[in-house]
């Protein structure tokens, strides 16, 4: 059988490319095309001529995926499957008429089930984790159990995106070295993916360190141009610290290219951030959400202390590593002073990078039941009001909202050239939306060059195709 995935972005998801070696492993075909990087999509299905389509999506892409999809539909007798974080807590999806199959939480073993299943034109109605539409019914099925031993699952397809020279020449590649996160912050899709695998197996999972390293050195391998490494997992420091000791020598001896991690306050001390400097951590991201305690332990359920905060930072400048933290303004309760005093908390602690976003409360998350309950955002916001908009708009109803918005556009710009508080409460009152916006992007890519060593050439083509993209 041949799936093709299609994604929007121009970047490598590394689910995908999880998905495309297990496949290829046991015998079926995979390929992939980018939207953003193509003429004609439509021409280019043609050509390939799959047997079954994929996405893999959040729920910030869904109106793009919405409209792709019913554009390959019409053009096309082909069976569509949507997996990923939006159709997980959104199964619903498969009353649209252009989605066949729906699949829920990890994809690994139920989408080799599927294509093995169609290949030999078996019954597909009864593999768990998918909801199918067949004749008019649908089936929904149980989910099954996490995958607990990591190990199992084949290395990534490091070859799936080399049709395009802009990512086969890429500088960095992406690992995950485990997964699950045991933490219930409340924008996060997290707390809600634990309940929806409760009783179905161990959250907390992490490959063995000979599994990771060979992966890596394979990819190495593969392409040479390879000079950094960014570690994907949700906090990288969480897990034992016998695996981390053996990690962090068999990394040094067989890989030692330079890399980032991220991390959690809360669980940084001397000894693990001194081990990943010895080994080659360059930089590491940590969110910090908010400066004003409420909103970030009570509203946003971070459960990490300013004192975490502060003695976090202080542990990662003593080791002379660059660290970015992950900003968040606009959250329920948020003022024009919590907001200012989350910008004044980076201007103090001085990260290489201050990222920082604009809430929003995406559906099935904690978040989004708490601002409808208490009536914050229209009640007609929808999974199409997200496409892109959260690097652009706050649909949030609070005070001060368009001065927040324009401190979002300008915290990194602020930050990195270090434009104090009492300045920045006068440039956000400026009516200057469409400079603040390209000031935004433009610190976009200085921050992500910064924190994971990208190449300024792909920086470059990657935002020329997302201009282009967002034209059609």
């Amino acid at each position: 059988m041949r799936i093709l995935f299609i994604q929007q972005d121009v970047f490598k998801n590394y689910g995908t490319m999880l998905l495309s070696g297990i496949l290829k492993k046991n015998g079926h075909e995979c390929d992939i095309l980018i939207d953003a990087l193509e003429r004609d999509l439509m021409k280019k299905i043609k050509l390939i001529n799959p047997d079954i389509i994929g996405f893999s999506i959040t729920s910030s892409i869904y109106s793009w995926m919405k409209e792709t999809a019913k554009k390959i539909k019409s053009n096309f007798n082909k069976p569509i499957i949507v997996g990923g974080p939006h159709p997980t807590f959104f199964p619903e999806l498969i009353n649209e008429d252009f989605i066949d199959i729906v699949c829920i939480g990890e994809g690994e073993d139920a989408i080799l089930e599927l294509l093995d299943a169609l290949e030999i034109k078996k019954d597909i109605t009864k593999i768990k984790n998918l909801w199918v539409k067949k004749n008019g019914e649908t089936y929904k099925n149980p989910i099954r159990n996490m995958i607990e031993d990591l190990d199992s699952i084949p290395h990534a397809d490091r070859n799936l995106y080399n049709k395009y020279p802009l990512l086969k020449n890429q500088n960095t590649d992406v690992f995950m070295a485990g997964r699950g996160c045991p933490y219930n912050c409340t924008f996060c899709f997290n707390k809600a993916y634990n309940k929806l695998y409760e009783g179905k197996g161990k959250l907390l999972r992490r490959r063995s360190v000979s599994s990771i390293i060979e992966e890596i050195k394979k990819a190495i391998k593969i392409n040479k141009k390879v000079d950094y490494i960014v570690f994907y997992d949700d906090t990288f420091i969480l897990g034992p610290r016998e695996w981390f000791n053996k990690f962090f020598v068999k990394y040094k001896q067989e890989v030692n290219l330079p890399f980032s991690v991220t991390v959690r306050a809360n669980l940084v001390d001397e000894d693990i951030i001194r081990k990943l400097k010895l080994v080659g951590c360059n930089s590491v991201k940590m969110g910090i959400e908010s400066a004003d305690p409420y909103l970030r332990e009570k509203i946003l359920k971070k459960e990490v202390t300013n004192e975490q905060i502060l003695n976090a930072v202080k542990i990662i400048k003593k080791n002379h590593i660059k660290f970015q933290f992950f900003n968040i303004l606009g959250t329920p309760g948020e003022t024009l002073k919590t907001a200012l005093e989350t910008y004044e908390l980076s201007y103090k602690l001085h990260p290489h990078h201050a990222w920082c976003s604009l809430m929003h409360p995406f559906p099935g998350t904690e978040l989004n039941e708490f601002v409808r309950k208490h009536n914050l955002i229209e009640k007609n916001h929808n999974f199409e009001d997200l496409d892109n908009s959260y690097f652009n708009t706050l649909p949030i109803n609070i005070k001060n909202k368009r001065e927040i918005v324009n401190l979002q556009k300008l915290f990194q710009f602020g930050i990195f050239f270090r434009i104090p508080t009492s300045v920045m409460k006068y440039l956000i009152k400026l009516h200057m939306d469409r400079l603040f916006g390209l000031i935004f992007k433009i610190n976009y890519g200085i921050g992500v060059k910064r924190m994971d060593n990208l190449d300024w050439t792909y920086l470059f083509k990657v935002a020329i195709h997302s201009k282009n993209y967002f034209k059609k």
